[in-house]
């Protein structure tokens, strides 16, 4: 009986080892074939815009020495605006921690060396070399947190079902689109440090091996500096597989017990004095916020409608397998299992956290990215789920859902190609729903595809506002609204090309709009619209404002049809503008735009 299980451990070791050394190859070549054609000082990829700002440690250190003087004066700009240069000041102000820089190192002085031995010129960090050797490190750091996660989900679940639930992870939701296409972002790094933090606490609570503590404490810290949020799994050293609150109290005893506490504070203090050392160097202060005016502002209004069901990068909207999660955390608390509420409690805080940040959908993103790391902790629930399916003895209840989670990573997937394919941003408001119904048939998801029927844009994403700064002071919704621009008198609210809807041309849109004046003297000020080709107008109209917007500080709802040319001309664009000739302070909001394909009234 020994030998057999001996054999069989075997067997299963070998099929793991095989399983990840597949998962390995597999997600190396696509990331090669995702940045097959990447440029140097792209700022939409690889090395630009924010990941530029989490990697610029790294050249700083080792070839600037934080001296800017030395520095190509235009390096800013070139890497997409994710970190600055004062030259007079000799500053560089980048407001994103080191922590991922730190984990890129390894592979950084890698492709020092490679360079070296290569002859090649390193090009101060921002070579072709570099740039291939940190998607490299976003694939290892990938690989090596889903095996970190099997190991710790195997003190509870079936192997088989844990290598079913990280594969469902990998390529079920945007942790694929943050680790092969995106993966100078932070989230494939912390997506490792909490994976390997689980790990160390179930070898801890099983063994009270004092140098996983240590472990536990450097994970922690390290997932802390690069997202402070990342702050929450320490909430499970003390109640995680804890029965009772006796069990707790014990953990918090332990845990303030000197050895434990000093270790703790060291660690931290070691991980985060070279950023404290940073922000002194660029603001004087040890300590520093630089976000500047970000920051949870939404607190009082959290927006959580929006982080888990919008189109604009809600998070089963683009992570719909989320929901199986979500259902095995339901069954756990319903069946008393142990963490299950402690799940849902952690969950509950990073929707509510992200809810409350000023920018909810978190910019140019593939879905909620805050939520990546936490699929450590709700692969446990998926587990269960998976389990408890495996188990059932309704094969109608297995297939049914087998089906839509394989359907799920299909969606994912093909989805994820397409953002990779055409954009890495979304051009859809909050409640934009037929835009994302386009983007999913142009994804090839569903096949029909259909006419475009609206337009929304409550200028809530920067990245379809038609102005370079939205405004905060007066809002009909959300956060922002556009402002009447007195100097060039005219402000774009909406703009497309006619061959974007498709012959037959629609005959008609009708368009809505908020407006407020703060005065009254709105003089011509006009809801223009005009199809241009080129520069020449070929066709216009325009409704007075003086007549629709008649008392001050108050919204007023702008509504009105405009005639669509029947020109056989796709190169014409329609245009829709306020002019404002006498430059009248205006505002508007939440704009809807229906295009009717049919005289109908």
């Amino acid at each position: 009986m020994g030998a057999d299980s001996e054999i069989a451990k075997s067997r299963n070791s070998e099929m793991v080892k095989w399983f990840f050394y597949v998962l390995f190859c597999a997600s190396l070549a696509l990331t090669w074939f995702f940045h097959r054609d990447v440029v140097r000082f792209n700022g939409s990829s690889d090395l630009g815009s924010d990941r530029a700002g989490y990697y610029i440690y790294l050249p700083a250190v080792f070839f600037y020495h934080f001296d800017t003087r030395t520095m190509p004066a235009d390096l800013d700009i070139l890497t997409g605006g994710g970190f600055s240069i004062d030259t007079l000041k000799n500053k560089l102000d980048t407001k994103y921690t080191y922590g991922v820089a730190l984990m890129l190192s390894p592979f950084f002085l890698a492709s020092g060396l490679v360079s070296a031995i290569a002859g090649y010129d390193c090009e101060q960090g921002f070579s072709m070399i570099y740039m291939r050797m940190m998607n490299l490190a976003a694939v290892i750091y990938l690989i090596l947190g889903l095996w970190f996660l099997k190991k710790f989900l195997d003190h509870y679940f079936h192997p088989v079902v844990n290598m079913f639930v990280i594969t469902v992870i990998f390529l079920g939701t945007n942790l694929f689109y943050y680790a092969l296409i995106d993966g100078l972002m932070s989230h494939v790094y912390s997506f490792f440090l909490f994976a390997l933090f689980l790990f160390a606490l179930k070898k801890f609570q099983i063994s009270q091996y004092y140098p996983y503590f240590i472990l536990i404490c450097l994970t922690l810290s390290l997932a802390t500096l690069i997202r402070p949020t990342n702050i929450l799994p320490g909430l499970l050293f003390f109640a995680w597989d804890g029965e009772n609150l006796s069990g707790w109290m014990k953990r918090v005893k332990l845990f303030l017990k000197p050895s434990y506490l000093l270790s703790f504070l060291a660690i931290l203090f070691a991980v985060f004095l070279p950023q404290m050392v940073y922000w002194k160097y660029l603001s004087g202060s040890w300590l520093h916020f630089s976000y500047r005016d970000e920051g949870f502002t939404n607190w009082s209004h959290p927006q959580l409608a929006e982080v888990l069901f919008s189109p604009l990068n809600g998070l089963l909207t683009y992570s719909p397998v989320v929901i199986f999660m979500i259902a095995g955390t339901i069954m756990m608390i319903l069946h008393r299992r142990s963490n299950g509420w402690l799940i849902a409690g952690i969950f509950l805080l990073v929707t509510l956290i992200s809810a409350s940040w000023k920018m909810w959908y978190f910019g140019c993103s593939y879905g909620q990215r805050p939520f990546i790391e936490y699929y450590t902790i709700l692969a446990v629930p998926l587990a269960w789920l998976i389990t408890s399916l495996f188990n059932n003895r309704f094969f109608l209840i297995q297939t049914t859902v087998l089906f839509l989670i394989f359907f799920l990573v299909y969606a994912n997937l093909r989805y994820s190609a397409v953002i990779y394919r055409f954009d890495r941003c979304y051009y859809g408001s909050a409640w934009d729903w037929d835009h994302y119904r386009q983007s999913v048939e142009r994804a090839g998801i569903i096949s029909p595809v259909h006419r475009i029927n609206s337009f929304k844009n409550d200028f809530e994403n920067l990245a379809i506002c038609p102005v370079s700064k939205p405004s905060p002071i007066f809002t009909h919704s959300g956060q922002y609204s556009v402002a009447g621009d007195v100097k060039s008198k005219t402000t774009p609210l909406y703009s497309i090309r006619l061959d974007e809807l498709k012959y037959p041309w629609p005959k008609m849109m009708d368009v809505d709009v908020w407006m407020l004046s703060p005065g009254i003297r709105l003089g011509n000020a006009a809801l223009s619209y005009t199809v241009t080709r080129g520069n020449e107008p070929v066709f216009g109209d325009s409704i007075m404002l003086a007549s629709r917007v008649t008392e001050p500080m108050v919204w007023s709802n702008i509504r009105t049809t405009f005639i669509i040319p029947d020109v056989n001309d796709s190169s014409l664009q329609i245009n829709i503008f306020i002019n404002n000739p006498a430059g009248a302070r205006l505002f508007a909001d939440d704009l809807t735009i229906r295009y009717r394909y049919a005289w109908k009234r």
